[in-house]
């Protein structure tokens, strides 16, 4: 289904592109007559009429072509040659590389250009620049005075012009891919999104199962035991589960809502995170908070805090972890570095195909807010991770103090 999608989008951006050169096709028919109508070396007009009247005619073939999206990956060679032999028999019938036609090659690479293919647009300005000088050497006219700098200066000029073509090519294919893996992105981080509530759901599912519900059946069952035997004892035991289910409930509330951001604010729900994370892949945490003035990107800045340190915890194997927090200048920089094992950047984009969509959906939701997140990692050199949002409190930041690290007791 993917696959039959792309092969449609490729087959309508093709059409699309044949579609706007037929249309710049039609002026230059246009031009062409008009120019016919200025004095040229050449008085027989009968020939020159007949040429344009093909290239019309080709002109609207090409074009219904493109208009019902019968363009193959061969076609645009195919019409650029055609391009160029037409506009050639033109200028030959019409005063060679002394009469107005000449002009029309300039149309060529332009037309071209809009492929967005480089070695194809220069294929046809090189084409087109020996096509103009050849057919300029072959007209009677070229032992006229200042023939030679006349056509040398046109050749150049459509050098000049191909080349520029060339790069604006080359431009262009650059971005369009650039969209297109940005679009490729998107696509994959909108069809996660759309089963994420449902992954959540039985997360959760599974940890009010296998904990809390198995909790309080033993306590249900301890309670009416103790009803008919040894009181003491079970009740210490219900107690025990009840106290470890009231733990596991208040972590799964946390994973859903960190109540501690609205309650105490940014820098301690960050001090938190990082505690408990810290807790669970055992190293030694560094930490310099300071909360901004700013809270209208407290809930962006805290979600990317969690993520950045679980994926540390989950791939670091890191010992030292140092997490930052300040304002600079118009900024609020988030920083999370580890020493850890590291990784390629280059698998981000892997990693992303496989539905590891973390880092993609947190970089979405930064750029959302007007901001950048940057990730500088080496193999076996440790990661930083970089998160920087417009500071769009009023008044001037306040600095806070560094926030130690909590007793995880």
């Amino acid at each position: 289904m993917a696959f039959a999608q792309r092969t449609e989008t490729l087959v309508e951006a093709r059409s699309e592109t044949e579609r706007i050169v037929g249309w710049l096709r039609f002026p230059a028919i246009v031009l062409l007559a008009i120019g016919q109508g200025i004095s040229h070396p050449n008085p027989d007009r009968g020939g020159f009429y007949v040429g344009l009247a093909l290239f019309a005619a080709w002109s609207v073939v090409a074009f219904v072509v493109a208009e019902r999206r019968f363009v193959g990956p061969r076609f645009p060679f195919v019409a650029t040659a055609v391009d160029i032999a037409m506009i050639t028999a033109l200028a030959l019938l019409s005063g060679g590389a002394f009469s107005s036609a000449r002009l029309a090659y300039f149309l060529v690479p332009v037309a071209v250009a809009f492929r967005f293919r480089p070695r194809l647009t220069a294929l046809a300005a090189a084409t087109t620049t020996a096509a103009y000088v050849l057919q300029a050497l072959a007209h009677p006219a070229r032992g006229a005075p200042g023939a030679t700098r006349f056509v040398v200066t046109q050749a150049g000029y459509l050098a000049w012009v191909g080349a520029a073509c060339v790069l604006l090519s080359a431009l262009l294919g650059r971005r369009t891919e650039g969209l297109s893996r940005l679009a490729e992105s998107r696509t994959q981080l909108l069809a996660d999104a759309l089963t994420a509530e449902q992954r959540e759901r039985k997360a959760l599912a599974e940890i009010l199962h296998d904990h809390a519900i198995q909790n309080l059946l033993s306590v249900r069952q301890d309670l009416y035991e103790a009803s008919v035997g040894d009181r003491d004892a079970l009740l210490e035991r219900a107690g025990d589960l009840v106290s470890e289910t009231i733990g596991d409930l208040r972590e799964t509330v946390f994973e859903l809502h960190p109540y501690v951001l609205d309650a105490t604010g940014l820098t301690a729900a960050i001090t938190t995170a990082a505690g408990r994370a810290a807790e669970r892949a055992g190293f030694e945490l560094e930490l310099d908070l300071h909360e901004p003035d700013d809270k209208l990107n407290d809930q962006i800045l805290y979600s990317a805090a969690r993520e950045l340190l679980s994926n540390v915890v989950r791939h670091a194997r890191a010992e030292h972890v140092a997490v930052g927090l300040r304002v600079e200048g118009a900024e609020v920089v988030l920083r999370v570095a580890d020493d850890g094992r590291g990784f390629d950047p280059e698998t981000l984009h892997e990693r992303l195909a496989q539905g590891h969509i973390g880092m993609a959906s947190q970089r979405v939701r930064i750029e959302a807010a007007g901001g950048s997140l940057s990730v500088v990692a080496r193999p076996l050199a440790g990661t930083v991770a970089e998160v920087r949002l417009l500071n769009r409190g009023s008044g001037e930041a306040t600095a806070g103090h560094p926030i130690e690290r909590p007793d995880p007791a």
